[in-house]
């Protein structure tokens, strides 16, 4: 058996990490005004991510957390920063928000330096490996 007799199994971990990981994150990225949501969507429009379907698609599972619809809002605030236009559903990224997105990912960069101290790429690597697998196979089972 896989698990071992605890009550902190992989779920635990999991909330205690995504818990985490959102208000840390934040907190890394309080003097450019983004919160880890906000961050991951502008990341996506800089990566090429460019409507606003796709953003809901790339973080389904976050919408569901967050207890939204959509982050059409979180792409309207960017719009009112001038970081990046919107046509209908479609996405587009500025200069201004090309510059916001380089400052906040020099942020980001440095505080997951901080918090995967010790973990290897291979380690980090597997660690996602593992949970992609488990999540596919909850998905067929009919579990997610």
């Amino acid at each position: 058996m896989l698990q071992q007799n605890t009550t902190k199994r992989i779920g635990y971990w999991l909330l205690l990490l995504h818990q985490a990981f959102d208000a840390a994150t934040t907190t890394a990225l309080r003097d450019v005004g983004l919160n880890r949501r906000q961050w991951q969507v502008l990341h996506a429009i800089h990566i090429g991510v460019r409507t606003v379907p796709g953003i809901d698609e790339a973080f389904a599972p976050f919408l569901v957390a967050d207890g939204e619809r959509s982050y059409r809002p979180v792409v309207e605030d960017f719009v009112a920063r001038g970081w990046a236009r919107l046509d209908g559903d479609t996405i587009t990224s500025t200069e201004v928000g090309a510059e916001a997105h380089a400052r906040a990912e020099v942020l980001v960069n440095e505080h997951a330096a901080k918090q995967l101290r010790g973990i290897t790429q291979e380690e980090f690597l597997a660690a996602n490996d593992v949970l992609r697998r488990i999540a596919e196979n909850m998905r067929e089972n009919g579990s997610a």
